[in-house]
């Protein structure tokens, strides 16, 4: 099986010379010089764009490089060790990288192996590289002070699904990759008018290469090209600028309101502090409702085809395991998840997704049921599905977790329910139930199942599902369970002695009554995972809790997170998987109001934005 995906995305072949250094079996040429790869990268990226003292008086509160070749990621780390000691605390790294053929982790470490100095840099990079897939991988560093968006596929496919939304947002170039001579497909005059398309006022660009075909070609797009001495025994290579006349924005004097209190809303706190922003963060209570289960599970959808909605949520949750690995790493508990194929349907379902052969196996592999049982032998004898990277996390404590790592730039108030959202003369009037009016100058509302009531005036169709999640007392057997088991239900390794049993669906409710835990779903709870799993152990559970809450879903089961006015923005519809998809949607959502490259394909973007669940007037 060779695990490409549809659109042919496959891993770099590599053999390795008599210096040990990698060397590309595809282009013939190597990946840096066998004299000192990072002085080469040094001197022509580093130096040759100026960067260390661009950073000291840079007008923007973060610096953009976008790079042609990630390769193994040897530019990127020389940056990144160069910007922490050099560039201004408060000043963020935003580094965009394009590859076709992904270095396979194991080559990627032993080519990094001959670069000690970047070994910190080295070991959090290889910690955070990405299952490999078609489209952007977005990495957090530093607390979210450095990131890294590796796009992967053909630069000509992804360039023109990550340019509408990096229109003059880059700094500063690297036009790297394989020489023009041995990868002539990359060096084209539609990658030069891309570049100059997505630079702000007085970019920059460096390359190692002199060739006069990328000179002139640059020079048409619009670069104002210089010649200077290669690096050692190179002859000459390229450096230059281009003009162009966008201004900085000012960072908001006022503070941005953000509406809610689960993992959606403490997302986008997040990442407006990290950027700098200050936050008034009003809620009627921290992960008190859907993102309030004790356990949480974190795992793609995952279709035979590659959908929209699969490729979302690939990219949303390699982006969710770094990021809680980064924020909060000890609420991040990567056990593993196995759905099992308890009955014909199902197991049809997962043959399809494996006879596809479009993930790898680090993402999603099939069990026979000797397999299954392998991963714990008090799992039925069924086939499976086993994602080895999924895992879960206690949400109350994540959701706390993030928001004291906004520190002060957060301010939490308690209100009671918003009952309504109006314009003012300055923004948005948000009335309470008590009558309490507050103001916001921008406002995004990230409420869950609040979003059907407080969106009416824009005609919105989300839909609220009731699930009751059962907590059962761990007993002998069951305490072992190392895994998430999923079914028609799921099932969670034990926590302080308990473990979560759930969860129901309901999509109709008494609106008064929901949150009322009832002992028919108790019941339908424990009858399912005994049901579906077939097991001794799973008859013995004694459940000594239950709660009920509110999923807000849409349609489509895709989120809605976009911008339904200038000012008034909206992350929502998350179903029961917000905790793989709130991460990503926020970074999305914070970077269209700011106007930064976004870490999705154009395409996808278009199919979350929330005007989409408008109802149709015509």
């Amino acid at each position: 099986m060779n695990h490409q995906s549809a659109d042919c995305l496959s891993p770099a072949k590599v053999t390795y010379n008599a210096f040990g250094l990698p060397v590309s079996t595809e282009f013939d040429d190597i990946y840096f010089t066998n004299e000192n790869g990072l002085a080469e990268s040094q001197y022509v990226f580093i130096q040759h764009n100026d960067l260390e003292k661009r950073w000291q008086t840079h007008s923007y509160t973060t610096f953009t490089i976008a790079e042609t070749g990630f390769g193994t990621g040897l530019n990127f780390l020389a940056c990144w060790a160069m910007f922490q000691k050099h560039a201004p605390p408060q000043l963020r790294l935003h580094f965009i990288s394009f590859e076709k053929h992904p270095l396979p982790k194991a080559d990627l470490e032993r080519a990094l192996s001959h670069f000690p100095e970047l070994a910190s840099e080295a070991a959090e990079l290889l910690k955070a590289y990405p299952v490999p897939h078609q489209g952007c991988h977005r990495m957090q560093f530093c607390q979210g002070r450095v990131v890294l968006d590796l796009w992967l596929g053909d630069i000509h496919h992804q360039l023109p699904q990550w340019l509408p939304h990096a229109q003059q947002t880059v700094d500063a170039w690297f036009l790297d990759g394989f020489a023009p001579d041995k990868n002539p497909q990359m060096w084209q005059p539609s990658i030069y008018a891309a570049m100059a398309e997505s630079c702000r006022a007085n970019a920059t660009f460096a390359t190692f290469t002199a060739a006069g075909a990328v000179r002139r070609d640059l020079q048409a797009a619009g670069f104002t090209v210089n010649k200077a001495k290669g690096f050692r025994h190179k002859r000459e290579m390229l450096y230059g600028h281009v003009q162009t006349s966008n201004k900085a924005p000012q960072i908001a004097d006022k503070p941005i309101t953000v509406v809610g209190g689960g993992i959606a809303a403490a997302c986008t706190a997040w990442s407006l502090s990290r950027r700098g922003y200050r936050v008034e963060f009003l809620t009627t209570g921290i992960a008190d409702g859907a993102s309030g289960n004790a356990q949480g599970a974190v795992y793609p959808l995952l279709h035979a085809e590659l959908s929209p909605l699969t490729h979302f949520f690939l990219s949303a949750f390699d982006h969710a395991r770094q990021f809680y690995q980064q924020v909060a790493p000890a609420q991040w508990h990567e056990t593993g998840v196995v759905q099992l194929a308890f009955n014909s349907a199902r197991e049809q379902r997962h043959e399809k997704i494996i006879a596809a052969d479009i993930y790898s196996p680090a993402t999603v592999k099939g069990l026979s049921a000797d397999e299954t049982q392998q991963l714990w032998s008090h799992l039925p004898a069924m086939p499976s599905l086993y994602y080895p990277k999924a895992g879960w996390v206690p949400p109350h404590q994540l959701v706390e977790q993030i928001l004291g790592a906004c520190a002060e730039t957060v301010t939490l108030t308690a209100i009671d329910p918003i009952t309504d959202i109006q314009t003012d003369a300055d923004g948005w009037q948000l009335s309470t139930t008590t009558g309490q009016k507050l103001h916001a100058t921008t406002l995004i509302v990230a409420a869950g199942a609040g979003l059907e009531q407080l969106l009416k005036p824009w005609q919105m169709t989300f839909q609220n599902v009731r699930g009751q999640v059962t907590q059962v007392k761990a007993n002998e057997v069951s305490e072992q369970c190392p895994v998430v088991v999923c079914y028609k239900g799921y099932f969670t390794p034990a926590q302080d002695g308990t473990h979560c049993v759930g969860a129901t669906y309901a999509r109709k409710f008494d609106s008064e009554q929901f949150a009322q835990p009832t002992a028919q779903d108790t019941a339908e709870n424990l009858a399912t995972l005994h049901d579906n799993l077939n097991s001794n152990w799973t008859g013995q559970l004694e459940p000594i809790a239950d709660r009920a809450s509110l999923r807000n879903t849409t349609r489509d089961h895709l989120p809605a997170c976009g911008w339904l006015t200038p000012s008034l923005g909206v992350l929502g519809g998350l179903g029961s998987r917000g905790f793989t998809s709130a991460p990503l949607c926020a970074e999305l959502l914070v970077g269209q109001w700011l106007q930064e490259p976004l870490p999705l394909s154009a395409d996808l973007i278009s199919r979350l934005a929330p005007q989409r669940l408008q109802a149709d007037l015509t």
